[in-house]
């Protein structure tokens, strides 16, 4: 089906790096399922559940707001060995290869975006928990540190029922893990 699925953090140059690989990879014919900044984890997760062909995670991980990386998975959510990287860094440096795989008219690929993939990954993380579990009567202090899990990780732990504090969940482009996160406990 030549599906690719795109996640990223909440750095600003996500976007612009999001919007290079789109139109790369379309060039060449595959189709990109963009959905937005969510957890590495939950890209390895829908790579395999929305039946994509690879999935790429936009990140830096814990590092500061103006470095920004990519991490590839296979079509089973698995992170891909460095000597397939290598190759796929190859293929990258090889302009003729390039040139001679782009696609013109309806061989082009299409891009588009999914905004509710967010409860599909809810549920799977709601599931990896024991069925007998309840978090009632415990607080739970939780620093998104501005991240991809902003959104998915409060809404987990009060499905569980958990009383929660969330704090630096309010990520503007520039604010990931500044003064906060697992690096500033």
């Amino acid at each position: 089906t030549n599906k690719i699925l795109i996640g990223k953090d909440t750095r600003k140059s996500g976007y612009m790096v999001e919007n290079a690989l789109v139109s790369a990879l379309t060039s060449i014919g595959y189709n990109v399922i963009q959905i937005g900044p969510m957890p590495t984890p939950a890209i390895a997760f829908l790579t395999e559940d929305m039946r994509c062909d690879a999935g790429i995670m936009i990140s830096a991980s814990h590092n500061p707001f103006e470095d920004n990386g990519i991490k590839f998975f296979n079509s089973y959510g698995y992170k891909l060995k460095e000597e397939e990287e290598r190759a796929i860094e190859e293929i990258f440096h090889d302009e003729e290869l390039l040139h001679s795989s782009y696609k013109v008219g309806e061989s082009v690929g299409s891009a588009k975006r999914i905004d509710d993939v967010i409860g599909r990954y809810i549920v799977h993380l709601k599931h990896s928990f024991p069925k007998h579990l309840n978090l009632q009567n415990l607080r739970i202090v939780l620093d998104t540190a501005n991240g991809a899990a902003y959104k998915v990780a409060p809404v987990v732990f009060s499905e569980l029922g958990a009383d929660v504090l969330v704090i630096n969940d309010e990520p503007n482009g520039c604010n990931i893990n500044e003064q906060c996160g697992a690096l500033h406990p």
